[in-house]
């Protein structure tokens, strides 16, 4: 009992953990152990979770909404602290009152989206190239596919004879895993050969959803067709070894530069895709499946954006 009353948030939080470890993936873990570290435990770690009331954490979550923190950071923010508190409630470390989380509005993040005539420039240049990475940016510009999924893709994922992409994979870079194995060990760096903090990692779709199949149009699987590999190699690569999303972000700027295209994060094709596909009265529901979203509210909210020459048009049949 007297260990449970000196128990502190950060050994809490140790716990948690452990238990949650092998419950996600590692991408997903080592992104939990990220925000712990860097907005969390070095406010709230030191406390004692028996003192812990709800001035101490309303003055932590405004603390946070005050630097100006994303909403899906917050969001993430205080998932994490309930998850953790809950852990402790299950073990009998319970706080000095019940905790009451203030839930942040939910604010649609600026997006710079592409310009008509900037997007129209880029796809030309990428349909007259012959490079296996533009042609790999016009798959994702023609789809929608997240970066990640981008890097993940492999020739063995196309399917000629239903003319379609099967999503398999992602690409991400996430913080290695071996170098808090060791810490957890007490073994330091002498021990040891030295370790890279971050390792590219190959793992599932973001969500169950995301594991889908997107039809390619015709004249896209025509010029595929040109640059086909053997199964096993990464189309953006075209060889066996991966290429990652920062990789291609710098990639991507460098093209846009030589396009004399206004610099814009590759995030944007996908919104490019997803508010196309709306200006031209298709089905909001098919748009959903193949952006790999749970719901067609998702989609709506966060990746359809109106122009301002749409906005004018729309303006003028007003009258």
């Amino acid at each position: 009992t007297k260990e449970k009353n000196r128990c502190t948030f950060s050994q809490l939080c140790s716990e948690w953990e452990e238990s949650v470890q092998y419950q996600v993936k590692p991408s997903t873990y080592a992104v939990y152990l990220t925000m712990l570290e860097k907005h969390i435990l070095p406010e709230l770690g030191k406390y004692q979770v028996r003192k812990m009331n709800n001035r101490i954490v309303d003055q932590f979550l405004q603390d946070k909404q005050g630097q100006d923190l994303s909403w899906n950071t917050l969001r993430l923010i205080i998932f994490l602290l309930k998850a953790i508190l809950h852990t402790g409630e299950d073990k009998g470390i319970c706080t000095a009152e019940k905790i009451h989380y203030y839930i942040p509005k939910y604010k649609k993040p600026y997006m710079k989206v592409f310009d008509r005539g900037d997007a129209q420039r880029l796809i030309s240049h990428l349909e007259n190239s012959e490079k296996t990475f533009e042609m790999g940016l016009l798959i994702s510009i023609c789809t929608g596919i997240r970066v990640g999924e981008l890097c993940g893709l492999k020739w063995g994922d196309v399917n000629w004879s239903r003319g379609t992409l099967q999503i398999n994979r992602t690409v991400s870079r996430i913080r290695n895993p071996e170098i808090d194995e060791r810490a957890e060990k007490g073994k330091g760096a002498e021990t040891g050969e030295p370790l890279s903090k971050t390792i590219v990692y190959i793992g599932t779709p973001k969500t169950g959803t995301s594991i889908r199949e997107i039809p390619l149009p015709d004249f896209l699987i025509i010029k595929m067709l040109d640059s086909k590999r053997g199964d096993s190699c990464y189309i953006l690569s075209g060889t066996e070894k991966c290429m990652e999303p920062r990789g291609v972000q710098r990639r991507f700027k460098n093209l846009l530069r030589r396009c004399n295209i206004p610099d814009i994060n590759i995030h944007s094709l996908r919104h490019a895709f997803a508010s196309k596909w709306i200006e031209n009265g298709f089905d909001s529901k098919a748009l959903s499946e193949i952006l790999g979203h749970s719901s067609v509210k998702i989609t709506m909210d966060i990746y359809v954006h109106s122009n301002m020459e749409q906005k004018k048009s729309y303006m003028n049949r007003m009258v």
